[in-house]
C-alpha cells in the first residue's frame, strides 16, 4: 500500500505552438518544413496565439501546481531557433516541468544537441533515455517519445520496440506508486486522422495494460477528451492547444488541472478543464472526478 498523500496537483499542457522568430525565410525552407513554414504564414499564425498561449501560462502560475506536464510541440517546425525562444517561456512555468516531444519538435532531422536537446532540463539529454522518470512522492511521471519524422501531410508518431520494453519495466518497477504517462500521440484509435495516429498504439496499449498505469495524458489532437485505453479502465486524457482560438469549449485554448489524492480504499483524481476565452480570460469549462481502487479500475463520478 502506498504512504498517505496529500492532494498533489498537476497542470496539464499541450501543443503550444510558440510563435517562431521572425523573419520566417519561406523560400529557404523545402520539402517538409517548407510547406509547413507556407501554411503557417498563410493560415496557422491567424489560429494559434501567443496571447493565449501567455494567458495560459498565466493561469497555470494563479494554481500554483506542484509539477507541470506538458505533451508537445511546443514549437511550429523544430528550428533551433525555436528552441532557444522556447527556453524563455518554458522557464516561466512552475519546477518540476517534464516535456515529451511532439511531431512538430521533430519535423525533419536535426542533431539532439541543436533541437531537442536545448531541453534537457526538462527531459533526456538524449534520444536513448526515453522513457524517462520523474518521482515526486507516490506520483511518478513516465515520458515516452513517440515523435519521428513523417513525410509531407502526414504527422504519425511511433513509440517503437525499444522503448515500450523499457516502459513495461518502468511500470512494473513503480507499482504502488500513481503512473502517469506522457506521450504525444493518442495511444488509442478514433481521437485523430489516421495520418496522425500512433502507429503502435497496439502494442503501447498491450504494454500498459499489462503492466499497469493509473493515467495516461497525450496532445496531438487539440481537443480535451476523456477516455480510456481499449480493454481497460486506464484513463486517457487529451488536452486542447495552449493556443488555439476557437469558438468550440473543447478546442479553446487552455490546459488540465489534475488533483490526485491517496486514502486506504485508493486513488482520488479530479479534474477541472480551464478553458482561455479570446480576449484572454480564463474559466473552469468541466469538472470531472473519479477514483482508482487498489488493483482495479477507476469509478468515474
Amino acid at each position: 500500500m502506498p504512504d498517505p498523500l496529500s492532494t498533489f496537483r498537476l497542470a496539464h499542457l499541450s501543443d503550444v505552438h510558440l510563435p517562431p522568430p521572425a523573419p520566417l525565410p519561406i523560400m529557404g525552407y523545402v520539402g517538409k518544413r517548407g510547406l509547413s513554414v507556407i501554411s503557417w504564414t498563410m493560415r496557422r499564425r491567424h489560429h494559434h496565439l501567443g496571447l493565449l498561449s501567455n494567458a495560459v501560462l498565466s493561469d497555470i502560475l494563479c494554481h500554483a501546481p506542484d509539477a507541470v506536464a506538458l505533451t508537445g510541440d511546443v514549437t511550429n517546425f523544430g528550428l533551433p531557433a525555436e528552441f532557444r525562444a522556447s527556453v524563455d517561456w518554458l522557464d516561466r512555468l512552475p519546477a518540476p516541468l517534464a516535456i515529451v516531444p511532439g511531431n512538430h519538435d521533430r519535423m525533419t532531422l536535426l542533431p539532439w544537441k541543436r533541437g531537442l536537446g536545448q531541453w534537457a532540463r526538462w527531459m533526456p539529454d538524449r534520444p536513448e533515455f526515453f522513457p524517462y522518470v520523474r518521482r515526486m512522492g507516490g506520483i511518478t511521471l513516465i515520458g515516452v517519445n513517440s515523435a519521428i519524422t513523417s513525410p509531407p501531410f502526414a504527422a504519425y508518431g511511433r513509440v517503437g520496440r525499444r522503448q515500450l520494453d523499457r516502459l513495461g519495466a518502468i511500470l512494473r518497477r513503480t507499482h504502488g506508486t500513481y503512473r502517469i504517462v506522457m506521450i504525444h500521440h493518442p495511444p488509442r484509435s478514433g481521437l485523430v486522422s489516421p495520418g496522425k495516429a500512433l502507429l503502435d498504439r497496439s502494442a503501447f496499449g498491450t504494454i500498459v495494460k499489462a503492466s499497469g498505469a493509473e493515467l495516461i495524458l497525450h496532445g496531438h489532437s487539440h481537443d480535451a477528451t476523456l477516455s480510456f485505453l481499449p480493454g481497460s479502465r486506464i484513463p486517457v486524457l487529451g488536452v486542447s492547444s495552449a493556443s488555439l482560438k476557437s469558438t468550440s469549449a473543447g478546442r479553446m485554448a487552455g490546459w488540465n488541472l489534475i488533483e490526485i489524492r491517496q486514502d486506504a480504499g485508493g486513488w482520488h483524481t479530479t479534474l477541472e478543464r480551464r478553458a482561455i476565452e479570446d480576449a484572454g480570460t480564463p474559466h473552469a469549462i468541466q469538472h470531472r472526478s473519479w477514483t482508482t481502487h487498489f488493483e482495479q479500475g477507476p469509478a468515474a463520478s
